[in-house]
């Protein structure tokens, strides 16, 4: 015997509430990607809905009152807002917007409703009578559960909408299982008796049909958790943060909205001092010089660095300029090697030839049978290119290695490189009993041991190595009274290369320089007037990694 169409209608409304129950359960032990609990919630509290509601009208034969809503229509709208609650919170985690949804932002968000159920309560008690007070809770409750709908409903098709891989329809299907009960429980305290209560019953089941049939097509057709747009946002996050590139986004006027751990933690400064100050005021640079440069050197927490930039203007949906995003890659430790290498392989063949050439026009004249004396510049020469190659083997892996800072005394570091007797050169040493200095003291030896040795070698009688304190470092003076460094010679230090046309003579001042950028340091030649004497001063801060 078939069912009357009003128990067919309220059967169909308990099937989908078992059948929401169900797929809460389901989902809730299959997936733990972000929003899945908060979804099980949703299913779940709209699944008891249902069947409290369809339970409700058998208990009460499902009449409806001629001007009210019906009781069990009304129970269900209820359970249907405590379920917006979590579906909010689905929403948040979902997308990406916020995932460390904890039990007490939970128990915030559903204050509000609590206190309406506790008024609802106590009116139908008794205990309340009605009054403009309760009114207003009424009223300002209802629209904030239409908020925790709208904005739930709105983070959910915007995400599926933006995220190419996603289906809009998941979104569709999601929000008009969200929403469809509302509509449809809400619209009998509209029809009241002006319909059949067959009508009134088939308006129910329709109720909790939708989100029965759309959550179902969103987990199984749409698969809701398969790739969850979650991952994207918190990626997309994530990227400037765990990046080892500086990171700025500044406006239109380059002044800085925003910027990454990386880039605070660069130049010290808090994270919200920058905010507002135009990005020249942090670097020295403007955006446009950014845009224009290969690299740049910047001044920061580790001594001057060099980055290479890249600017990217973003527009609104009219193509009008809003800003721009800045990345800044440091490169200093790619360009120091390429130095390097440039350097080692023009100074090496320079070298290379000019011995090779002695060698061989001695070795000729060898043959021929000159002066045996011939053979003392052969000997030289292969010394002299034993010691080069050495040297830049011994340079090369120095500085391609890791630095590796510890605790020692410059004073005593010193003292141990000066030369004992050099043949004709008076070398002093002016320092403090003691200078503790926290650095990489393989570097410094290198730098000071250079600065040292081309000071003993070029000076007329004397060498003076003074050692200054300051606040946060030392400064190393490498003095002597020799001829003074060749203009050739700085000009290839300045220009941090070496070319056909200006080349040094050797490694030594190369391994200088190396030594003291290992070392975060400063260094400066002051070569006097007429080159009379050369005056070295290396710079050492205190803490050098």
């Amino acid at each position: 015997m078939a069912l009357p169409l009003s128990e067919l209608f309220f059967a169909v409304g308990a099937a989908c509430g078992v059948a929401l129950c169900g797929l809460g359960a389901y989902a809730y032990r299959h997936w733990s990607v972000p929003g899945t609990a908060a979804f099980s919630a949703v299913a779940i509290l709209l699944g008891a809905a249902a069947l409290a509601g369809s339970a409700l009208a058998a208990v009460q034969g499902g009449t409806v009152p001629a001007d009210s809503i019906p009781p069990w229509s009304d129970f269900a709208l209820l359970v249907w807002g405590a379920a917006m609650v979590p579906w909010f919170v689905f929403a948040l985690q979902y997308t990406g917007r916020r995932i460390d949804v904890g039990r007490w932002t939970v128990v915030a968000l559903a204050a509000p409703l609590a206190g309406v159920y506790a008024i609802i309560w106590m009116r139908a008690s008794g205990v309340l009578t009605r009054s403009a007070l309760t009114q207003v809770v009424g009223t300002v409750s209802i629209l904030y559960l239409f908020a925790l709908v709208i904005v739930g409903c709105y983070l959910v098709l915007r995400t599926t909408a933006d995220y190419g891989h996603l289906s809009l329809l998941q979104g569709v299907t999601l929000s008009v299982g969200a929403v469809g009960p509302l509509v449809a429980l809400n619209s009998l305290s509209t029809l009241g008796g002006a319909v059949d209560d067959v009508v009134v019953h088939g308006i129910f089941a329709l109720a909790f049909s939708m989100p029965a049939v759309g959550f179902s097509l969103a987990v199984f057709r749409y698969r809701l958790f398969d790739s969850p747009p979650a991952s994207g946002a918190l990626g997309e996050r994530a990227i400037p943060r765990e990046t080892d590139d500086l990171v700025f986004v500044v406006d239109r006027d380059d002044r800085i909205v925003k910027l990454n751990e990386t880039a605070v933690d660069t130049f010290g400064v808090s994270a919200t001092a920058p905010l507002g100050r135009p990005f020249a005021a942090l670097t020295d640079f403007d955006v446009a010089e950014l845009a224009d440069a290969d690299t740049v050197d910047l001044e920061t927490v580790a001594g001057r660095r060099q980055f290479d930039p890249q600017v990217t203007a973003f527009t609104d949906q009219h193509g009008r300029r809003l800003g721009s995003l800045l990345s800044l890659r440091d490169v200093t430790e790619r360009e120091l090697r390429k130095q390097r290498l440039e350097v080692l392989n023009r100074v090496l063949r320079h070298n290379l030839r000019n011995r090779v050439d002695v060698i061989k026009s001695n070795a000729a004249a060898l043959a021929d049978g000159a002066d045996r004396s011939r053979a003392e510049p052969i000997q030289a020469s292969a010394d002299q290119l034993a010691a080069l190659s050495s040297k830049a083997r011994a340079t090369d892996q120095l500085l391609a290695r890791d630095a590796q800072p510890s605790q020692g005394d410059l004073a005593a570091t010193l003292r141990e490189l000066v030369p004992r007797d050099p043949a004709g050169v008076d070398v002093t040493v002016d320092a403090p009993e003691s200078a503790p200095l926290s650095t990489d003291w393989a570097a410094l030896r290198s730098a000071l041991g250079s600065a040292i040795e081309n000071a003993v070698e070029h000076a007329a009688s004397a060498v003076v190595v003074t050692v200054v304190e300051q606040p946060s470092s030392y400064e190393v003076r490498v003095a002597d009274d020799g001829p003074g460094i060749p203009d050739v010679d700085l000009a290839a230090l300045e220009a941090e290369t070496e070319t056909p046309l200006t080349h040094g003579v050797g490694l030594g001042l190369w391994q200088l320089k190396w030594g003291v950028k290992q070392l975060n340091g400063d260094l400066s030649f002051d070569t006097g007037d007429d080159h009379d004497g050369t005056t070295v001063r290396i710079t050492v801060p205190r803490q050098s990694t």
